[in-house]
């Protein structure tokens, strides 16, 4: 019995060494690259990322690395000035810093008048 227990452990054991970790095959290519070349290994601060604004008539709201915020709210300790449709003015250590969506190239298809 324990012959047969310590044999299983030893199989499950082999296969969860040799697996991969899964890819999201929807992922853009390039996202998670900033943060690797920001020194986030060597113990620098992460990068700030603003990936969406959503604008509606009565309210304003940012996803600033990952995390959902409204306009004059407060963001890891930083304010959040201003919301439009191009991006967020956040106040960081008292001056003002323009965050931009789409800061990363997109190739345009040519026939599309862009």
């Amino acid at each position: 019995m324990i012959r047969k227990f310590t044999l299983c452990l030893g199989v499950m054991l082999c296969f969860s060494l040799g697996a991969k970790q899964l890819v999201d095959p929807t992922k853009p290519k390039g996202v998670g690259l900033l943060a690797a070349k920001s020194g986030k290994d060597e113990g620098g601060p992460a990068p700030i990322l603003l990936t969406a604004v959503f604008i509606k008539a009565n309210s304003r709201v940012a996803v600033i690395n990952g995390e959902s915020v409204a306009e004059g709210e407060s963001w890891r300790g930083n304010q959040v000035k201003k919301i439009n449709k191009d991006g967020v003015v956040l106040i960081v250590d008292g001056r003002e810093t323009d965050l931009l969506l789409n800061q990363h190239s997109i190739k345009k298809d040519a026939s599309n008048d862009f």
